[in-house]
């Protein structure tokens, strides 16, 4: 039975003794026994940035689930229009800290009984969901935005493979702060490219100012980021004026703000205290005033053009 816990959870399974992995698959699997009601599905549903921006698709697959799990208590508030009585479970964001590292490899005694801690959580969390599923019951992970940004699907990594699941992709903040600006990113002039990045962190080697080089657009997911460090760095691979802006609450109709600026003078136009912490997006780059706009006209994608007007070329 271990063994089988161990093929279906490869990611951690060295992460934990093999006490931890037969004591927590033993107890959640007898609670398995059980005469299975249907098949049952576990989906990963992106809910937007906004209540109203959840799409259809994701509305019907929780229409459809039996559990629902959001990561904070805040969720259940926030998408009880969607969730009604249905069961739900919360189980905290904290829970992914120390996920791919093996316990053991931890040296500070503290640190490394809260690995151990979590890898049980984890490991307690997907089989809770197996269960779930194979008892007939229908999951839907809630996650804001678009699971597969910066999302958890740390779930599906672990959960056997034939397991059946879906993931519904969501309007994420990247796609509403484009919106909110009005512009499209991958244009540039010059550039045809977007990077979408975060704040750097140890051992990290795609770093953010290595990326800058490109000199493409580029876009920041800004939990905790570090602005006169990010700022030094902007400066020493774009121009001063090149522009920036910062959406505030991207895709929330009543408290969605633009903010612009431009490199040079970002640090002392934007008063960084008024923005919120964990809800803004830094956009950066020439397609913020160049628009659609490109150095060859799309002279050069003129064959394809063409192409698509023949193509579509309703008859007369």
């Amino acid at each position: 039975m271990c063994k089988t816990e161990d093929r279906s959870q490869k990611t951690e399974v060295r992460s934990l003794s093999s006490v931890f992995c037969c004591l927590s698959s033993f107890v959640l699997l007898m609670g398995c026994a059980t005469v299975r009601k249907g098949p049952g599905k576990l989906y990963i549903v992106g809910m937007g940035t906004a209540p109203d921006l959840i799409t259809v698709r994701g509305i019907e697959a929780i229409k459809s689930a039996d559990i629902v799990l959001v990561h904070d208590p805040q969720g259940l508030k926030d998408w009880q229009g969607f969730i009604g009585n249905k069961e739900a479970w919360v189980f905290p964001r904290f829970n992914l800290l120390f996920f791919g590292i093996d316990p053991n490899t931890v040296q500070d005694p503290s640190e490394k009984a809260l690995a151990e801690r979590l890898a049980r959580a984890r490991y307690e969390i997907v089989n809770r969901i197996r269960c779930a599923i194979e008892k007939g019951n229908t999951v839907a992970i809630l996650e804001g935005g678009d699971p597969m940004m910066y999302g958890e699907t740390f779930y599906l990594e672990m959960l056997p493979k034939d397991l059946p699941s879906e993931i519904v992709p969501g309007v994420g903040a990247f796609q509403a702060a484009s919106a909110a600006v009005k512009m499209s990113p991958p244009y540039g002039w010059d550039t045809n490219a977007v990077i979408l990045t975060m704040a750097d962190w140890p051992g990290r080697v795609d770093t953010n100012e290595k990326l800058m080089e490109t000199g493409t657009s580029m876009v920041f997911y800004t939990m905790h980021l570090d602005y006169p460090k990010l700022l030094a760095e902007l400066k020493r691979h774009y121009p001063e004026n090149t522009p920036v802006a910062i959406v505030c609450y991207a895709g929330d109709r009543n408290r969605q703000k633009v903010i612009t600026s431009t490199v040079g003078s970002f640090l002392d136009e934007v008063n960084l205290k008024n923005i919120p912490v964990d809800k803004h997006m830094l956009l950066v780059g020439k397609f913020l005033t160049v628009g659609q706009a490109r150095k060859d006209g799309l002279v050069s994608a003129r064959k394809f053009i063409e192409m698509m007007r023949y193509e579509n070329r309703q008859p007369q």
